[in-house]
C-alpha cells in the first residue's frame, strides 16, 4: 500500500516536471532573443524589435511567423493595437 502511494507520488512528480518543461527547448538564439524582448515589452512594432536585438525587420517578421507556427508566440487583439503574447518559458 504504502510502496503504491509512494510509486504514484513519484509518477506525479515525474508528470509534473515533464509537463512544465519549456517548450523552447529546440529555440534558436534569435528565437529567445524575441522571446525576451516580448516579454520585457510585449506591445512592440516588429520594426522596434528588430532595432532591440539587432536584425533586419525581415527577419524578425519572417521569425515570429515561424514562431507563431510552432505555438511559440501569438498575438492578441490585432496588427494596430495588438499585444504579443509568449506561450513558454524560457
Amino acid at each position: 500500500m504504502i510502496c503504491k502511494m509512494v510509486s504514484m507520488q513519484l509518477q506525479n512528480a515525474i508528470q509534473s516536471a515533464t509537463s512544465n518543461d519549456s517548450k523552447c527547448k529546440n529555440c534558436t538564439l534569435e528565437e529567445l532573443a524575441i522571446i525576451q524582448e516580448l516579454k520585457k515589452n510585449p506591445a512592440i512594432m516588429q520594426r522596434e524589435l528588430a532595432s532591440a536585438i539587432g536584425k533586419s525587420g525581415r527577419t524578425v517578421k519572417t521569425r515570429t511567423v515561424e514562431m507563431q507556427e510552432k505555438g511559440l508566440i501569438i498575438r492578441e487583439n490585432g496588427k494596430r493595437n495588438g499585444k504579443w503574447k509568449v506561450l513558454v518559458e524560457v
